[in-house]
This record gives C-alpha cells, structure tokens and sequence, in this order.
C-alpha cells in the first residue's frame, strides 16, 4: 500500500490488515484506482485514525468512487441531491435506507477531510450541523408525505394550514454538532385545530405521531445503521411532557415555569423547520423569556449552582478526564460564553445569537473579557472541539474521555496533528488549565471573593441601633462619624426598598454593605460617601440584576464607592439610570478618555439591530447611549482628566452623532411611507433631495453643557417645477419635509423609558416660529441676505452643519460665510448690538442685591460674546478668515491674529470666558441649574470688562 509510512509506526499493522480486508472487496480497488494522488496519500491517515472510515469503506466500497466526487463540493451541495431523494421517498422502509446511507456516506467525507488536515474543525462542526439540519427536514417532509393519504393536512381554526416547528437545541442549536452528537429536538406546532383526510384527528394527536414517525426515521438503528439519536428532555417539562406542544402552551410553560438553566438552554435554540411560524413566538416570549431587557448579573448565582451539579456528577462517574464535563472543559467555555450573553443580551441583541462561534468575537474588549480572554478562549474552544471529534471519529462513538488505549492515543495524536501523546497530553492539559482559570475567575473571582459569596457579616443590619454602632466602629470609622452613618444606616433599614427586600436580596446586600463599609470607613468624609451610595440601592430598590451585579463584580462596588466619594453629581445620574453601574465594571473608565471614535462605536453596537419601525426602541436605545457617553465624559471630568473645553467637545460628538441617527431614522420611516423625494423642471430629468441639520448656540459654537438645549434649523435643497415623492402615496416635498422635521424633532424629545434625549429649540430658523420648519438652501440664503436681523446675523456667527448630507452641508458654510462677509448692516451694527445687549441684561437678569448673574449682568460672560461677534462681523469682510471657526475662543484667537485686538486684550478675554465657563459648568454639575453666585469675588473681572465695553460701544467713532 503506498503512503502507508506516513502512518505512525505503531498504527501501521492494522492500516495493513484493513488494506487486505479492503482489497477483497468488489470495486474497491478500481475505485482507489480512479482516486487521484493527494487522496491516495490521504487514505493511510485517515484509516489509521478512525475504525470507523475503515470499516464505512469496507462495508460500502462505492462510498470510496462517491467521496472522490463529492470531496471538494460543500456540504450544502452534497446534502442537496440527497435531501430531495429521503424527502420524496415513497415508502419509510426506502426512507430509511436512504437517510442511513446518506449519512454513513457524509459523515465519511466529514472525516476523511477533518482527519486529512483539509477541513479547519469549524467546517467540521458545520458539516456536522448541515447533515443534521437537512436529514431532519427530509425526514420531516417524508413523514408528512406518509401521512398525507390517511390523515391529510393539519389545519388550524381559521382553516390556514398549521405547520409543524422543529428546533435544534444545543449544538444543533449553535450549528457546531461534534461528530457523533445526539441531536437535541424541541417539537412545536402553531395552533389547535384539525387535520383535512379521511381518518379525523385533533392537530394535537397529528403532530405527536408525525414527531415519533420524525424520530423513527432518524434514531432507529437497523441493518444500514442509524442517521443521529434523538434527544427529546428539552421539551417543556422534559420527559414526563408531552413529546409534541403548541406555542401557547410553549408561552405558558416558559413564563410559569421556566427555570434559569432553561435560560441557557433556549440560548441555542434554532428553528430548523417551520422557521417563519416560530420567528413571531420568539420576538413575542421565548426572547424576553432568555435575555432580561438590562443587565442580569444574576445568572452568575444559577450558573454556580449548575457547575456544582456537574462537578458532583463528574466526581460520581470519575469523568475527570472528560473533554466536555471535565474542569476546564467544553462546557466550561459555553458556560462563559452563554452567561455573557444573558447578562448583557437584552441591551446589545447581537449577542442574541446561538452559535457560540459568533458571539465570541463580540465579547473581545467587553467590560468583563479582555481581546487577550477571548482569543485563548477562541483558541482553547476550537482545539477541545478537534480533540473531541478525533475522539468520536474513531469508532463513531458519543464520547468525550481521554483514552487509556496506547494505539487510540496514537491516533488522537495523529488527528490532532501532533508527532506523540506526551506531546498530545501536554498541550490538552495546558488548554484545559487555561479554560479553568478563565472560568473560575469569571465565577469565582479572587480566593477572598469566593470566600465572601458566603459571607452575610452585615445581617447585624437587622439587629438594634447598638449593633451596627459596634460594627461600625469594628469597621475602622472614626468616632465623629459614627453616630452620622449609623443614623443614615438606621434610616435606610427603615425604608421602603429594604423591607421589599426577599432573602436572596438581604443576602445580596449584606455582602454589598460589609464592603461599603470596610472602605467608607477609609475616605475623608465617610458619612457623605455611604449616604451617596444607599442613594443608588434605594434607586435600585429590588431589582435583583442590580445588586447581584455589585455583589458578583467586587471591583464595580469599589468603583462606585470611588465615585461616590468624588462626586453628588455622579451619584446622582447612577441613582436616577442604575443603567450605569454598566460602566463601572470595567477599569477603562477611569483609565481611557472618552472619544468620539468610541461614542460611534458605541451606539453603533446599541442601535444595530434594532428595528426602524420600532421608534421607541430606537429612542430608548439612544437615551441609554447618551446616559452613558455623558456619564463617562463627567467621570473624566469631575477626576480631572478631562479639560473644559474638552468636556464641550465630547458633550458636542454626543449630542451630533444622536442627531445624525434620529435623521436617518425619521428619513427612513418617511421614505417608508411616502417614497424618496425628489425635484427638477422635467420629468425625465429629477434628482433626489438632500437634507441637512445646522445646529447654532452652544451646539454650533462648541460649548454645550450638561443640561444644554439644542437650537436647530433644518435644511434641503428641493427646487424646480416638480416636487415629489416617488412612493405609493407621493406626496408634495413641502408637505413631506414638514412632516420630517417634525419626525426628527419628536425623537429628539420624546419620552423614553430612559427619559428624553434633549430639549429642542427651533426658533431661529428663516422667520422664527412662523417659518418653515425645515427650509430649501437658496430661501435660506435669500432670507439671510435680505431680511435677516442683525441678531440673526450673530446666531449666524456660531452655526454649523452637524448633521446630514456632505454637500448640502458644505453649501451651508458657504452660504454661512457669503452672508456674514456682505450681507451684514455694519452702518448700524454697533448700535443694534448695543442695544440688543442692553435689553437682555434689563429682561434676562436674574440677580438681586449682592449677586452676579454670571450670564446675563453687566460684565458677564453674554458681553465678552456679545463684543466677539460685533468685532467678527464687522471685520468679516476685510478678514474673511474670521468666519473660519465658530466657537468664541478661536474667534477671539482670530481677531488677535488679524490686528482687530492686541494680543493682550484678547488673552485676557479668553481666560476671564474660561473661568466664567467653569463657574457656570461647577454651578451645572451641583444641579440646581443657577447663574447667581455673590457679585464680590468678580468685581475685578468685571471692571475691566466694562471698560472693554465701553471702549467698544459706547466711545465716540
């Protein structure tokens, strides 16, 4: 036999022994004949690695002329003549002849191409996979012919034909079956009703005959052998329910009785037939049913318990050595993976995902797995699953045990492409170690958090006031505080939230508070610290997701103190959007600065698969993103990481990136609806309609606070005779670019779970409120040449295009910079600022005796802009460069530049507008949302800018 000494010596008698056995067969030797050289060469190999190829080629000889032409075919391909022959079988007998032969035949391609090193072992998973998928809906179909002439069609009460629903559950589910896998089978059908032939029967009766023919067909083993074993114990109530349900009562049963390893179990389910029927019960409760809306740190608790029962069960069956159950084994991996998934599933659905495959790539980076995690976790999973199916491969056996056989360890090594078995062992038990370790410290974390799982040292919470003095003073708190603390501890066992409490949550919070405790008891105001922090578990109330989250991530519970302790304004937004204790799990809010790369990517993974048609959603999902790219900019902020100015700017990319997505939302439902609009004098000849949104005020010029407006005007550039949209229901541009402005205001303002997104101002669009709401280019330019106010002419001064199409966009700059640089009436410009300004301070001032309106008095931060956008505009035309940027700052770094101001004028403009800036920010982020603060401390500051003022405005020319 050729290529046999590519064979590992002590495999090489029985390859010979299996090629005299072989060679007495009919056909084999012209069929190995007609193999073209690689595949000769492949043939010692795969033989010496696996009886069961042998002893397929032995007892099928043409199976070795059919695998030569199916070999570079994919799986979908070679499944495909074969699933049409089972399906349209006319008999079961032929049924099963050819189901069993199609799979002897296809799992001995599978082999040989694993074995051979030609298929990577996701292919092999696949291959596996698509065999199972295809066989079941040929059986599927084959059992509905059989039954067709005696009990017709299934119907349901509204006479529709009712379709039978089979999922695959596990690694079926996943579509990453190992060789000689069960198949695990949930059977469903829509709805009650009754079948249509001769012999009557209930839909109910029906489909529990057709799932035991289904079962027949694939699980029996005869003469041909068998096509996969069937599972069935993933049916609601297992193996005392009933083999076939309805998909009420799958509803009922999942939310009356659904248990949290049923949870990960419907992780994987997958329709395999009657997916169009079973798409609607998912979306409707098998999904609210598997992921929690928001975080569920919960699972960890239920996960521990579920390892703790395999443990007992490998310890029982001495399966230490088990590739799957073993510690540090397969099912360890998709215990990682499917927990991550239940915690974070329902607020980023593209974890939503059954093939473990897919979802691990998700998890790299994430707040709770590092990209270095999830690529030795990628790597381990994939090497366990090949060891796994060279296991199986050998003699199509369902096991997973590392063998004792000297000449089965050789061939495992063979398999795995490694030159021994120490070599084998060695690299095995390193991949196992790795996987363990991950494991455990995603359960477990550190040996003192494990130890503390236990721990309930706070139950002193629910003894008498003396206790919890004496605990605390046992907790290192200096004696001042104490009785301060105790009285807010005392308060708070009181409150409604604690009482509301069940065992598990007293558990959950004991361990919380013990650590709280421990290290308020550290700070320098620790009083202030544990009330800050009780704020949040009131806010959190019951909800168990929220206190198993701080109780299963020690380091977030410490982040959260951190916080506490820096900030009432932090403590705040985590108390009104628990939401947020999201971000405290990982360490990259404290260490990273925010960036409007990562705001993109952010709300990219929070909106990519939601619906359009699904506004409320989409807005939920937008206020969630805001929530917490805000929070992560006042965390750098408030830790002093993070400049003023750069606050603004990243308030500014939140702020732009969530008007752009509202734009294309409201876009697209109105294209929907209505069709593209589009413009042009002919017929023939008409393009689509652009449209824009120019943001002005603090948007425009770079400044937005916390709590900002945005002022908005939106723009398009429909023009010509013909204005329409080219839907169904066309309808008149003017009329459909009303409606979107509308559209995109009302998503920008409306209520969510999570609140609204902003407050909207549109007044300062061409004619305020009586204006179009959204206005064609050249209007808008017409408007501001001709009968735009000076006033209008300085909001002018600070907008720019923030959102959609680059061209209408950059028409708008262009248009921005023609009118400020000729339409401006700089004859009267002095005076109409003038007096503009001195009307605000009569009308707008807040202050009374001894107090500063930091904004609108004389000397405020409104008159240094105020002077910067007199001077910007009237030497806009002689300097057109000035109209270059639109925030204050560089405005005023302009005016220095072009002669208007002397250098030290404009420096100590810029620092008294800062430091106005910052007191108006600090005043923000104490949230009372005041200007006033005492008049004393800034007469300097506003002497002189009075004087700048007067110089300005109201010396002689």
């Amino acid at each position: 036999m050729q290529f046999i000494g590519s064979v590992p010596e002590e495999l090489r008698d029985s390859v010979g022994r299996w090629w005299e056995r072989a060679s007495a067969q009919d056909g084999f030797l012209t069929a190995y004949l007609a193999l073209d050289e690689p595949h000769r060469a492949q043939l010692p190999r795969v033989v010496a690695a696996s009886e069961f190829v042998a002893s397929a080629l032995i007892q099928d000889p043409q199976s070795l002329e059919w695998l030569s032409q199916h070999q570079a075919r994919t799986s979908k391909l070679t499944n495909a003549g074969y699933e049409r022959q089972a399906a349209t079988a006319s008999t079961a007998e032929q049924a099963q002849f050819t189901l069993r032969e199609w799979r002897r035949r296809a799992m001995l391609r599978i082999a040989w191409r694993d074995i051979a090193g030609v298929a990577p072992v996701i292919d092999t998973l696949q291959s596996v996979s698509d065999l199972a998928d295809a066989t079941i809906r040929a059986a599927a179909s084959a059992a509905q012919l059989h039954f067709n002439p005696i009990f017709g069609r299934p119907h349901s009460s509204n006479d529709s034909l009712s379709p039978f629903i089979i999922l695959g559950m596990g690694k079926l589910g996943g579509r990453e079956l190992n060789f000689s896998s069960d198949i695990d089978l949930v059977f469903l059908f829509s709805e009650a009703g009754e079948t249509s032939g001769p012999r009557i029967v209930d839909n109910e009766e029906y489909f529990n005959r057709l799932g035991r023919e289904v079962i027949r067909l694939l699980d029996v083993r005869n003469a041909d052998g068998f096509v996969f074993r069937v599972d069935m114990r993933l049916r609601p109530f297992g193996e005392s329910g009933p083999l076939v349900v309805s998909l009420a009562s799958l509803e009922d049963y999942l939310q009356q009785h659904g248990r949290d390893w049923e949870r990960y179990a419907w992780i994987k389910a997958r329709a395999i037939v009657g997916a169009d029927a079973y798409s609607a019960a998912y979306d409707e409760f098998v999904r609210p049913f598997v992921y929690r809306r928001y975080l569920d740190f919960g699972v960890f608790e239920s996960l521990r318990s579920m390892k703790a029962l395999i443990v007992r069960e490998v310890s029982r069956r001495d399966l230490e050595h088990d590739l799957k159950l073993g510690k540090g084994g397969i099912r360890e991996v998709e215990f990682i993976v499917q927990s991550m998934q239940l915690v974070r599933g329902g607020s980023d659905r593209r974890l939503q995902n059954p093939a473990l495959l897919d979802v691990l790539p998700l998890l790299a980076g994430s707040k709770l797995r590092s990209a270095e995690d999830i690529a030795e976790l990628t790597a381990a999973y994939l090497e366990l699953r090949k060891a796994e199916n060279a296991l199986q491969m050998m003699r199509d056996e369902q096991t997973h045990v590392l063998p004792e056989d000297p000449l089965d360890r050789a061939r495992l090594a063979l398999s795995m492409g490694l030159k021994d078995w120490p070599s084998t062992a060695a690299r095995l038990e390193s991949t196992l170690d790795k996987v363990a370790a991950q494991f455990d410290a995603l359960l477990f974390g550190t040996p003192d958090a494990q130890r503390r799982y236990d721990d309930i040292g706070a139950a002193w919470l629910d003894s008498d006031d003396a206790k919890i003095e004496e605990e605390l003073a046992n907790s290192g708190f200096p004696g001042g505080e104490i009785a301060a603390v105790a009285a807010i501890l005392e308060a708070y066992r009181h409150a409604a939230p604690y009482r509301r409490l069940d065992e598990a949550g007293h558990r959950r919070l004991y361990v919380i508070l013990a650590r709280l405790l421990k290290l308020a008891a550290q700070l320098a105001a620790p009083a202030i610290v544990v009330q800050r922090v009780l704020r949040v578990l009131e806010a959190i109330g019951t909800r168990a997701s929220y206190l198993a989250l701080l109780k299963e991530q020690p380091s977030a519970l410490d982040r959260l103190i951190d916080v506490c302790s820096i900030s009432g304004f932090l403590s705040r937004q985590i108390a009104d959007f628990p939401l947020l204790l999201d971000e405290l799990i990982d360490a990259k809010a404290f260490d990273e600065l925010p960036s409007r790369r990562g705001f993109t990517l952010e709300l990219a993974a929070r909106t990519e698969r939601l619906s359009a048609n699904d506004p409320e959603r989409q807005v939920e999902a937008l206020r969630q993103f805001q929530k917490v790219a805000v929070f992560a900019v006042a965390l750098a902020d408030l830790t002093g990481r993070l400049p003023l100015m750069r606050v603004s700017d990243r308030l500014t990319d939140i702020a732009e990136l969530i008007i752009q997505c509202c734009m294309d939302l409201a876009w697209q439902q109105m294209t929907q609806m209505y069709g593209t609009p589009y413009c042009g004098e002919e017929p023939t000849n008409l393009r689509p309609v652009v449209v824009a949104v120019a943001g002005y005020g603090k948007l425009g010029g770079l400044e937005l606070g916390y709590a900002s407006d945005l002022d908005l005007v939106f723009l398009h550039d429909s023009t010509g005779a013909i204005q329409l949209t080219d839907g169904e229901r066309p309808l008149d541009n003017g009329i459909f670019f009303l409606r979107l402005g509308q559209r995109i205001v009302h998503l920008l303002t409306m209520h969510s779970a999570a609140g609204r997104l902003y407050e909207v101002d549109m007044r300062l669009r061409p004619n305020g409120k009586g204006g179009f709401l959204m206005t064609g280019i050249d209007a808008f330019e017409r408007y501001q040449q001709t009968d735009a106010w000076t006033w209008e002419h300085q909001a002018l001064l600070r907008a720019r295009a923030v959102a959609g199409n680059a061209k209408l966009c950059d028409a708008f700059e262009a248009v921005r910079r023609r009118t400020l640089s000729v339409a401006v009436r700089r004859d009267t410009l002095r005076a109409e600022v003038s007096e503009m300004r001195l009307r605000m301070r009569r009308e707008l001032s807040r202050s009374g005796a001894g107090q500063f309106d930091i904004k609108q008095d004389a000397g405020g931060i409104a008159d240094i802009e105020f002077l910067v956008q007199y001077w910007v505009l009237a030497a806009a035309q002689a300097h057109p460069e000035l109209l270059t940027y639109t925030d204050n700052i560089r405005q005023l770094e302009g005016l220095a530049a072009v002669g208007v101001l002397d250098d030290a004028t404009a420096a100590w403009l810029k620092e008294a507008y800062i430091s106005y800036r910052m007191v108006l920010h600090h005043l923000s982020l104490e949230g009372d949302g005041e200007r006033i603060v005492a008049a004393a401390p800034y007469t300097p500051t506003r002497d002189r800018l009075r004087e700048i003022w007067r110089a300005t405005f109201e010396s002689a020319t």
